[in-house]
């Protein structure tokens, strides 16, 4: 249904190469064209209710029970219509088709004449219910309850009537909400299954991933690494300085207990032990010099361009190493772990959050309504007394 069955626009006999003096627009002329077409809508309302009501009726009338009742009530009535009326329905409802079509056709002119579709012979496909309806048997009639649906849209889509807020069009919105999240839910975790037993069985997945999603992100990738190494290196080294050294001297001293050269620099007289000590107590200072210098080029802007290289070096090493099992058994894992947790997300019912979401809400106003009402009676009493 498209809402420019009640608009003629500028922009469109513009786009159309229409009659330059009616590509100005006349606000009165469309106002006046929308006017028209919702009167013919109304009245198409109006012809679909009577018919569909007597089509039931007239099915109902068959049941000799239904005959019976009405007989009781309505006894010329009944007569006339078993006579009269019943016999000659195909004739009636022809009548109502007649319209109908005149309608439908009178449509498709007005379609073809402001070009709304991309092909003049688009109009019947697309409005194929209404044909549908116009067939004169059994079940097809009851095709024209699309019809007065359809009509119902224009009207709303045109700003003629407002039917969004009321309780049919909340039930079917809320139900189509339900239908339409529940069919894509399956859908969805269909496909993440079928892609899993991909990566699961070795399939291109992962090489794909690595080939089209991270390699052309690399730069960015390096960039995010020498980043990090350059914050963990000036936030977190001052914090673990003192421990370093601690460390470096006594993996120093264990060394230089266990060679046996340096230990014979005791055997020095009266200067033996001072020697020692102060070449163990250089060497510490002198290996703690180099690490804390190495920790603060890290740290450093001047040596950003080394860095990069590392990380870039580091990246390839990780990525482009052939026949590395171990990683792609890793990648592999997460990216499994990773859809199975996406397919438990997409298995919770949101529909039913909100509707809990909702009857809580509609709780809490009871309560706060029920809470004043109580609070106001005591009031209420106090006044009477008075």
């Amino acid at each position: 249904m498209n809402n420019r069955d009640y608009n003629t626009t500028k922009e469109f006999h513009e786009d159309n190469n229409s009659d330059p003096q009616n590509a100005a627009g006349d606000p009165q002329q469309d106002t006046d064209r929308g006017l028209y077409f919702f009167l013919l809508d109304a009245v198409m309302i109006f012809l679909l209710v009577i018919n569909l009501t007597w089509i039931v009726f007239d099915w109902l009338f068959e049941y000799q029970i239904i005959y019976d009742f009405l007989f009781g009530l309505a006894p010329g009535f009944t007569e006339m219509y078993a006579s009269a009326i019943h016999p000659r329905f195909i004739v009636i409802d022809l009548i109502f088709v007649s319209v109908f079509l005149t309608e439908f056709f009178f449509r498709w002119a007005v379609a073809v004449y402001k070009r709304i579709y991309h092909r003049w012979f688009f109009f019947p496909f697309i409005h194929f219910y209404d044909l549908l309806g116009c067939i004169p048997i059994g079940g097809f009639r009851f095709l024209r309850l699309l019809r007065v649906i359809s009509i119902m849209y224009r009207l709303q889509k045109a700003g003629f009537i407002d039917l969004s807020d009321t309780p049919p069009a909340r039930f079917i919105r809320k139900y189509h909400g339900i239908l339409i999240e529940e069919l894509s839910d399956r859908v969805t975790i269909n496909i993440l299954t079928d892609v899993q037993q991909e990566v699961r069985h070795g399939g291109p997945v992962v090489d794909r991933i690595v080939s089209e999603v991270i390699l052309p992100k690399k730069e960015s990738i390096v960039e995010w690494m020498s980043h990090r190494i350059e914050k963990v290196s000036n936030q977190n080294y001052d914090n673990y300085r003192d421990s370093i050294r601690d460390y470096v001297k006594e993996r120093i001293n264990t060394a230089l207990e266990e060679n046996s050269e340096f230990a014979r620099l005791e055997q020095i007289p009266l200067f033996g032990s001072l020697v020692r000590n102060t070449l163990e107590k250089a060497i510490s200072d002198i290996v703690f010099s180099v690490i804390n210098g190495i920790m603060q080029d890290l740290a450093s802007e001047r040596n950003k361009f080394l860095i990069d290289e590392t990380s870039d070096i580091l990246f390839d090493a990780i990525l482009l190493k052939e026949e590395d099992t171990e990683l792609n058994r890793m990648v592999t894992e997460t990216i499994d772990r990773s859809l199975e947790i996406v397919k438990q997300q997409v298995q919770v019912q949101q529909w039913k959050l909100r509707d809990l979401a909702d009857d809580e809400e509609d709780f809490r106003r009871r309560l706060r309504e029920e809470l004043m009402k109580a609070a106001d009676q005591p009031e209420n009493h106090t006044r009477a007394e008075k």
